[in-house]
């Protein structure tokens, strides 16, 4: 079934990230498409509408997560950023494969990487076009140079603090706190996918999504550039 292209936010959401205002829609409802499928729904709902919108950024999720009542309005969602890691104390091979039982297999080449241990390698400003079907199987078609390594990766779910450039937790467990990140990952598997972000209460709002299977539901929250504000402000309206 092809994907639709449609708002199904009734407001166009605004963050403060940084000093920076940000526009935010919510282009399908929660639970409704899978995790790679964000990317795609973007693109076409540009390409319908002559709009540049792109998938959201962990740093505007991560404010409209955390600051305010935005979060009230955004369903469970991917971000614009893939991450990899492998099981904890295992060195990086040639690849990392995520290959959860009745779903595609995911992967990605660990490039100049290989033999890195206790790491995530993280790449952000994502497209369809990184992603490539082969069979059964997602291959995050990402160069190496592309890749952002998150060093001290968590082996266990708890708080952590934020890594500065990619947002992801890192380092050793710290009390919950405003600044913490609550990590939500795979702690007996290797992994590959997208970060994602959810309304879950119990950590408020300060939860990280790490280990998503490809088939599961989500909604796709996209960035509208100041430009594009007029055309989705009619949208809304309609």
């Amino acid at each position: 079934m092809a994907l639709q292209h449609q708002i199904h936010g009734k407001e166009l959401l605004r963050v403060n990230v940084a000093g920076q205002k940000k526009n935010i829609v919510v282009l399908r409802g929660n639970s409704s498409i899978k995790l790679f499928e964000a990317h795609p729904l973007v693109e076409g709902f540009n390409a319908e509408h002559g709009t540049n919108l792109k998938v959201v950024s962990y740093n505007v999720a991560d404010v409209a997560q955390t600051v305010g009542e935005t979060w009230r309005s955004l369903p469970a969602y991917a971000v614009d950023a893939s991450i990899a890691y492998e099981k904890p104390g295992k060195k990086l091979g040639n690849e990392i494969v995520f290959a959860a039982r009745n779903e595609p297999r995911v992967v990605l080449a660990t490039g100049k990487y290989k033999g890195e241990k206790d790491v995530a390698l993280v790449a952000q400003g994502l497209s369809s076009a990184d992603f490539k079907k082969d069979r059964n199987s997602i291959i995050l078609d990402i160069p190496e140079n592309r890749l952002i390594v998150v060093p001290n990766f968590p082996d266990v779910d708890d708080w952590y603090m934020p890594h500065a450039e990619t947002g992801v937790p890192t380092g050793g467990k710290v009390a919950q706190n405003s600044d913490a990140r609550y990590l939500y990952g795979l702690n007996d598997s290797s992994y590959v996918g997208l970060l994602a972000r959810d309304d879950d209460l119990n950590d408020w709002g300060q939860g990280v999504d790490v280990d998503c299977r490809a088939s599961g539901r989500f909604g796709v929250v996209a960035e509208v550039p100041v430009f594009d504000v007029p055309k989705i402000e009619a949208l809304l309206t309609k």
